[in-house]
C-alpha cells in the first residue's frame, strides 16, 4: 500500500490534469460555437449547388458504373491537426483502409490526398506509395472559403475519374456520422453536359458549367471541412468531460485510501500511547 505522502502527491498531480481538462472543455465548446455557427451559415449554399449538378452527378455515376477496370479513384480523407477528440481520426483512417481494399478489389486505380496531419501520419506508415499530396494546419487560422479553395485548387492538379470525400459529419455533441462523398471528374461530367443543351447560356455552355463544376469542388471541400472541425471540437468537448469526471472519481477513491491510511496511523500511534501509558502505570 502506498504511504500517505505519495497518496498525497498523487491527488494533487490528478487535481492538476482535472483543472487541465476542464480548460479544454471550455475552450472547445467556445470554439465549437463559432464553427458550429459557421456551418449552419454554409449548409443552405452547399445543398442548392449539389442540387443543381445532381442531374450530371446522376448520369456521371451510371457513365462510371459502365467505364472498364483501371480507372482513377482520388480518396480525400479529411482529419483533426491535434488529438484527444475521440475516435474521430481513427473512424476515418479505418475506413479510408477499407475504401481502399473495396476499391482494389474492383481493379481500381486508387490515390490519397489528406487534409490534417492526424490522418496523414498513419496513412503514410502504411500507404506511403498511394499517396498524392497532403495539407496540413488549415485550422491555425479561421475555416474560409479561399482557404478551401486551395485546396480545391490542389485537388485538381490531380489525376482522377471519380474523387471520393471521407470525414466526419456533424450530427451533435456525442454523434458524429461517417461520410463518403463522391464528385466525377470534369472528363466523366462532360459526357453529361447534354443534359443542359435545353437551357441557355450567357456564354459558352462548357465554360460555365467547368466554372461551376470547380465553385461546387470548393464548396464540397469547405463544407466537409467545416463538419469535420465541428465534429472535432464536439468530440473534444465530450472528451475533456469524460476525464474531468473520470479524475473526480480517481480523487475520491485516492482522499478515502488516503483518510484510511491516515486514521490507521492514528489509532497505530495512539495504541502504542496507551500501551506505553499502562506499561508505566504498572
Amino acid at each position: 500500500m502506498a504511504s500517505g505522502k505519495d497518496l498525497k502527491t498523487r491527488i494533487k498531480s490528478i487535481t492538476s490534469i482535472q483543472k487541465i481538462t476542464k480548460a479544454m472543455k471550455m475552450v472547445a465548446a467556445s470554439k465549437l460555437r463559432q464553427v458550429q455557427n459557421a456551418l449552419e451559415a454554409a449548409r443552405p449554399g452547399s445543398q442548392v449547388v449539389s442540387s443543381v449538378l445532381n442531374e450530371m452527378q446522376v448520369i456521371a455515376q451510371t457513365i462510371q458504373n459502365d467505364t472498364p477496370a483501371n480507372s482513377k479513384k482520388l480518396i480525400v480523407v479529411i482529419s483533426s491537426d491535434r488529438g484527444l477528440c475521440g475516435g474521430i481520426n481513427s473512424n476515418v483512417v479505418k475506413d479510408t483502409k477499407l475504401n481502399i481494399k473495396e476499391s482494389k478489389a474492383q481493379q481500381l486505380q486508387v490515390a490519397l490526398f489528406t487534409i490534417g496531419d492526424k490522418g496523414k501520419d498513419v496513412l503514410l506508415r502504411t500507404h506511403k506509395d498511394l499517396m498524392q499530396g497532403a495539407v496540413s494546419e488549415t485550422a491555425k487560422k479561421k475555416l474560409s472559403f479561399s482557404i478551401a479553395s486551395l485546396v480545391a485548387e490542389e485537388i485538381l492538379r490531380q489525376d482522377y475519374d471519380t474523387c471520393q470525400i471521407v470525414f466526419n459529419q456533424f450530427k451533435s455533441i456525442i454523434s458524429q456520422n461517417l461520410i463518403r462523398s463522391s464528385i466525377y471528374s470534369k472528363e466523366v461530367l462532360n459526357s453529361a453536359f447534354c443534359e443542359w443543351n435545353n437551357y441557355e447560356f450567357d456564354s459558352d455552355k462548357s465554360t460555365v458549367l467547368y466554372d461551376l463544376y470547380e465553385y461546387h469542388l470548393a464548396l464540397q471541400i469547405f463544407t466537409s471541412m467545416l463538419e469535420n472541425a465541428t465534429s472535432e471540437q464536439g468530440a473534444r468537448m465530450n472528451a475533456m468531460d469524460s476525464a474531468s469526471r473520470n479524475a473526480s472519481e480517481m480523487m475520491e477513491k485516492l482522499t478515502l485510501i488516503y483518510n484510511k491510511a491516515r486514521q490507521a496511523a492514528i489509532t497505530s500511534e495512539l495504541i502504542e500511547i496507551i500501551s506505553c501509558a499502562s506499561a508505566v502505570a504498572k
